[in-house]
């Protein structure tokens, strides 16, 4: 049986790009692999267009960000983008440099890859 698999941009504190494999299991989506990735691919491959609703978890052998090591990241509540999460207090998006306090979800996002 075919998988559904599709890649969400993520950018590390580095200010670094870096693609995000989700995999559909059961309803919600699983991250399971990151790579790093240059714009100009993001953009070629068009991972820069692609917008997921759903439930979001970590598969236990996801290796996290390929620059810094995070294995959870969030959603900026400004920009709808995902950054890295150190899992401290405060988070600053690494897309549009918004700040706030993180909070706990229930695993449902809006995630949304566009606007290098």
């Amino acid at each position: 049986m075919k998988k559904e698999a599709s890649v969400i941009l993520a950018k590390c504190a580095s200010d670094k790009l870096y693609g995000i494999r989700i995999e559909k299991r059961d309803n919600d989506w699983v991250r399971t692999w990151a790579f790093k990735i240059k714009e100009e691919m993001a953009e070629k491959e068009g991972f820069d267009k692609i917008n997921f609703t759903g439930s979001f978890y970590t598969d236990e052998e996801y290796p996290g960000c390929p620059y810094c090591g995070a294995k959870k990241c969030f959603v900026c509540g400004s920009c709808g983008k995902v950054s890295c999460y150190d899992g401290s207090d405060k988070v600053v998006c690494n897309w549009c440099g918004a700040s706030g306090t993180a909070a706990s979800d229930d695993g449902k996002m809006d995630v949304s890859g566009g606007g290098f």
